[in-house]
């Protein structure tokens, strides 16, 4: 038994010293990134930005019989001052300027620019070209965009905006004060530095590797302070803090309080990128759920489209962007309107009607997949439940919630509004606890109660950062006596 509890003291210090400053620097880093997430240009900007829709607009007909085919995607948007509209068949893809056109006018520098100063009113100090993802554009989306301009402001507030080369439409929007504020949170906080982030697998990898070796430094914290405890207790009849120099009273103390979460936090990094195993939770292999396999992948007959598109236009004066889609029978649309994103029931000639998904259309399509013999229950779900809750409150309410009686536990979480598809099974579920629930405290009853959810996450991030802190004073202490022992030979 001693020489057990020996080993482990000397893995916590060799593992607790290395990862020390590293768990302390998630912690202070994780409060700031709570204010100021990592930069992101918004929908509502991009859409505000587009262009809108003249008020003559091709005639279904017309795009029908340029299509020269069945359409399975189609939509229309204004570009560059052209009306284009993009379709997709079973034989080709193509985009076409409506009415009596030049050609599609290519993206050029010039545009870019152009496009720039329509977004910045302020001098341009300089531009870069860039053909690969640099700091404030990270994720492999961006590859499709390349080249981009990136262009720098002389502003007050150092804009920087991206385009891209190949699509003219921009891609990302920093100002200085949100870069600093990066950096002193989600960038350190995430790994979001380009030599780790710009290869998945790497990142993903050192995401996991820190957290296990905060699992094991906070496992191995936790059950020396438990022994050392019991051990006192048999000594002195009491219990108390075993040592008397400041630093490790209080890495004892605040360890035996957090621990607990500091274990939890750990285990939650392990998660944070990586999913709970077959072996642990079986789901089938089923993780993602394409909302295609539920609403259809196909457009529906032309014929099904009642609703004139072109009466949108009357009723929305900024439309910008029509996209025709389906939620199983059901035919709609997909407008941006302003910077508003809505979906509007395409299946009523003459009359515009925002969606609203019946529970029959949702269960009905749901059988499909699950078939008829298996229990499916539906309801309107009005507030968030265990599985459903965003600390952000970011998720949509109402949404009709539905729960499959099969082995995998499959629930659906569909918004009536935008068809929009939240799926769980048994191992998501279980997953959400071990990362969401463990690392954003997403727990309903906190949720419930935003001011105590604030104090919570202070307390205890602030709690842990404390005991991070004075093991790594220790740490370095203790590296200091070796230094000068070695020193003294």
């Amino acid at each position: 038994m001693k020489k057990t509890i020996r080993l482990l003291f000397t893995g916590h210090r060799l593992v607790g010293g290395i990862i020390a400053l590293f768990f302390l620097m998630w912690f202070l880093t994780g409060l700031v990134l709570i204010y100021h997430p990592y930069p992101r240009l918004s929908e509502a900007r991009l859409n505000e930005m587009k262009e809108s829709l003249p008020d003559s607009l091709p005639a279904p007909r017309e795009i029908e019989e340029r299509a020269g085919g069945e359409i399975r995607h189609l939509s229309l948007r204004q570009f560059q001052g052209q009306t284009q509209v993009s379709v997709a068949t079973d034989d080709t893809a193509f985009v076409y300027p409506s009415g009596t056109p030049p050609p599609i006018l290519p993206v050029t520098y010039k545009f870019a620019e152009a496009e720039a100063l329509r977004w910045i009113d302020a001098p341009i100090r300089r531009v870069d070209t860039l053909n690969e993802r640099e700091q404030w554009i990270l994720y492999s989306r961006y590859d499709r965009a390349m080249p981009i301009y990136k262009f720098y402001f002389d502003d007050p507030e150092r804009h920087e905006l991206f385009i891209s080369g190949k699509t003219g439409e921009a891609q990302q929007l920093t100002n200085r004060n949100e870069r600093i504020w990066a950096w002193l949170g989600a960038i350190p906080h995430k790994f979001y530095l380009p030599f780790i982030r710009k290869h998945l697998d790497r990142w993903e990898t050192s995401i996991t590797i820190g957290g296990t070796l905060c699992l094991l430094a906070a496992l191995s914290g936790l059950a020396l302070g438990l022994y050392l405890c019991v051990g006192t207790y048999r000594k002195q009849g009491r219990i108390a803090n075993p040592y008397r120099k400041f630093a490790w009273r209080w890495h004892y103390a605040l360890g035996l309080v957090f621990g607990l979460f500091l274990i939890t936090w750990g285990m939650s990094g392990v998660f944070a990128m990586r999913r709970v195993p077959q072996w642990l939770v079986n789901s089938d292999g089923k993780y993602f759920f394409p909302e295609t396999k539920l609403w259809g992948k196909r457009l529906l007959p032309s014929s099904s489209y009642a609703l004139d598109y072109r009466l949108l236009k009357k009723e929305y004066p900024l439309l910008k962007e029509v996209e025709w889609t389906r939620f199983a029978s059901l035919p709609a649309y997909r407008i941006i309107e302003g910077n508003v994103e809505r979906w509007i029931d395409a299946s009523a000639a003459g009359e515009i009607r925002p969606l609203s998904l019946p529970s029959s259309l949702i269960l009905e399509a749901v059988k499909k997949i699950h078939g008829e013999g298996i229990p499916i229950r539906i309801d309107l779900l009005k507030e968030y439940d265990d599985y459903y809750l965003s600390y952000k409150h970011s998720y949509p309410l109402p949404v009709y919630r539905v729960t499959v009686d099969d082995a995998i536990r499959s629930r659906y979480y569909v918004d009536p509004h935008t068809g929009d598809i939240h799926y769980l099974n048994r191992n998501k579920m279980v997953r959400r606890w071990l990362f969401n629930a463990f690392h954003y405290l997403n727990v309903k009853f906190l949720i419930d109660r935003p001011a105590l959810w604030t104090l919570c996450v202070w307390t205890l991030c602030l709690g842990g950062a404390a005991v991070c802190a004075t093991g790594a004073c220790l740490c370095v202490r203790r590296i200091g006596r070796i230094v000068r022992k070695q020193t003294r030979r």
